[in-house]
């Protein structure tokens, strides 16, 4: 069978398998803001979080699929994660002969917890992945000008997509020869024109109406997500993940892929391939830890491309079996000993064991079901203060049910807050200059600091759907300033 015939072969059982698994209605954080971004046309956008190359192919993705945005956007991640696997398949195939080295690279991407997992929501990595995996392959396959450039565009648009990206595109890009580094280089321009455009102007983020396509964004994005002391446990939960996204299987093979490319003829490319990864992972050792599940995905690819594993059919088969049972029976067993939370942040209809570690998302109708009960349960004209994380949801279901327009959403108010030297205190103030019923979105006490407002403050909270009503705040309030 042609290799372009496998290729596709493995498109379609990994569209098939995701496209059946991808969510269906809004989920949390980034997937409901990417959503927003989408249905608003958010772009040109220098900040890194604002993925702008993403919702640049997401608008044209919805006009060419119409139907509801909020499935589709969810579909158009299986695809994307889908078409990943393929070009990894590819692009395996054309650097080593043996065609099992190109069905194990395959394999393990396609089921890698990282990969799968934000193939099945709205999340910028599937096709950013995509982007960077294609930027590779065509970079190989032709030698000529007009190729480099179409490689360096694909190459910048991939870096308009998510700017980890570059650990993928920057080694095949750098290897492609001198001569085709001018192409290339005005390619990686044309592509990653959704950022640069931005200084030209860019509009406000729909989300949360602060302008962030400013020099200062990205230094605001370090100092928000990036924090040194968790570097400790951070390079513990990364080296967890890999060994739960790779299983027993994958990563016994990936390991002795490693050691037949290191001694032998392709060690120079082994050893360029994996440099960037290793800053990566010191990265996502400090990184928010709610993020690193899916940012690990570059690092994946990365190691995969770089040494791709031989599986012959039988050990394929059962590594995709192993992974499945395994993504299936260590939530179960979390949940089973009392550990369903893994000590982060809680949500109400979400329980952290399942939602971080299995990647199917079909079923999971928690976030809708927690936007509806909060709006309808808040009094007419309130004001509802919420962290990222539901405030996203609130504001994504809100707008495209046209459920309670008399409420005010404010997404991201409970984050600047936590900001504060008194978060306590700067809650409270919120609460007093409202001039409306205020509710708060959630209960999750290191967020909303419950007990200090009815203890510091005399608040009076009473239940409004899954969140509270702040029907008065006394006691003492200190001058602002």
């Amino acid at each position: 069978m042609r290799t372009s015939s496998q290729a596709l072969l493995w498109f379609s059982a990994t569209a098939t398998a995701y496209l059946a698994g991808a969510a269906t209605g809004p989920m949390w954080a980034d997937s409901a803001k990417l959503t927003i971004y989408a249905l608003h046309g958010y772009l040109p956008s220098l900040s890194p979080g604002d993925h702008a190359g993403w919702t640049f192919l997401a608008r044209l993705w919805l006009a060419l699929v119409g139907g509801d945005p909020v499935t589709n956007l969810h579909r158009l991640s299986a695809v994307a994660g889908a078409a990943a696997v393929a070009l990894v398949f590819l692009l395996t195939a054309r650097r080593h002969p043996d065609p099992l080295a190109a069905h194990g690279a395959a394999a393990l991407v396609a089921v890698a917890h990282a990969h799968w997992w934000a193939a099945e929501v709205t999340e910028s990595y599937p096709l950013a992945v995509a982007l960077a995996v294609a930027s590779m392959w065509l970079a190989e396959r032709s030698r000529d000008r007009l190729a480099g450039t179409l490689a360096g565009a694909v190459a910048g648009l991939a870096l308009a997509c998510h700017a980890m990206s570059l650990v993928l595109t920057v080694p095949a890009l750098l290897t492609a020869g001198r001569r085709r580094w001018a192409p290339m280089g005005l390619g990686i321009l044309l592509g990653a024109a959704p950022l640069w455009l931005a200084a030209l102007g860019a509009p406000a983020d729909p989300l949360t109406g602060h302008h962030t396509s400013r020099a200062g964004s990205v230094l605001w994005h370090v100092a928000a997500f990036v924090e040194p002391a968790r570097a400790p446990l951070g390079l513990t939960l990364v080296t967890a993940l890999l060994a739960y996204g790779f299983g027993p299987i994958g990563a016994a093979a990936l390991a002795v892929a490693v050691r037949r490319e290191a001694s032998g003829s392709g060690a120079g490319r082994l050893w360029l391939s994996l440099s960037p990864l290793l800053p990566l992972v010191v990265l996502l050792s400090v990184y928010l830890p709610a993020r690193v599940h899916l940012m690990l995905g570059f690092v994946v690819v990365g190691l995969v491309v770089a040494a791709p594993p031989r599986l012959a059919a039988p050990w394929v088969a059962a590594h995709l079996a192993c992974q499945l049972a395994l993504y299936l029976l260590v939530p179960a067993a979390l949940v089973g000993v009392g550990r369903g939370s893994l000590g982060v942040r809680e949500l109400p209809h979400r329980n952290n064991a399942w939602y971080f570690l299995y990647p199917v998302k079909r079923r999971d109708a928690g976030p809708e079901t927690y936007a509806r009960a909060l709006l309808t349960a808040t009094p007419p004209g309130a004001v509802v203060l919420a962290d990222f994380n539901p405030g996203a949801v609130l504001r994504l279901v809100q707008e495209r049910s046209g459920l309670r327009p008399d409420v005010t959403v404010v997404p991201t108010v409970i984050d600047e807050i936590l900001a504060q030297p008194d978060p306590a205190l700067a809650l409270a103030r919120r609460v007093a200059a409202a001039g409306a019923p205020v509710v708060l979105a959630d209960r999750w006490q290191p967020y909303y600091r419950v007990a200090e407002l009815q203890r510091r403050f005399a608040a009076e909270l009473s239940p409004c759907g899954p969140g509270l009503l702040v029907a008065v705040v006394g006691g003492s309030l200190p001058p602002d300033g």
